[in-house]
């Protein structure tokens, strides 16, 4: 696959509330696209700060059958007004070529204490014809 003159797309997810609860979401590659790289997993728009007292809440990039296939964010103790990216997580990215059939992507909530942290996940793909 070459990977020269990239069609790049940032799917931006709404705010989601970690701590109430898990979410999901998809996205497809643009039509004539047959192949992406995954470059960054994260979350923006944080208006409440993510607890970790048991487990952390986790942005998950994978497929129907595997969840995680592609990217596991741990959103830690991500702060309000921060964002938090692989800059953070920095073994987030677990598989970086994706195929351009559907992506799952699963908001995971932290547990333990009081769950909180709310926020948008986003996913920033290169697509490649």
């Amino acid at each position: 696959m070459s990977y020269s003159n990239p069609h790049v797309v940032t799917y931006k997810f709404a705010s989601h509330d970690f701590g109430a609860g898990a979410g999901a979401s998809s996205f497809k590659a643009p039509n004539g696209y047959s192949k992406g790289r995954i470059l960054d997993v994260g979350l923006m728009d944080i208006t409440e700060t993510f607890t970790n007292a048991t487990t952390p809440g986790y942005v998950r990039v994978g497929t129907a059958g595997d969840a995680d296939a592609y990217a596991q964010l741990d959103c830690g103790v991500a702060a309000a007004t921060d964002t938090y990216n692989t800059q953070n997580d920095t073994d987030a990215i677990i598989e970086a070529d994706i195929d351009s059939t559907q992506i799952e992507v699963a908001f995971i909530a932290p547990t333990g204490g009081t769950p909180a942290g709310i926020a948008s996940a986003f996913v920033v793909v290169a697509w490649f014809a």
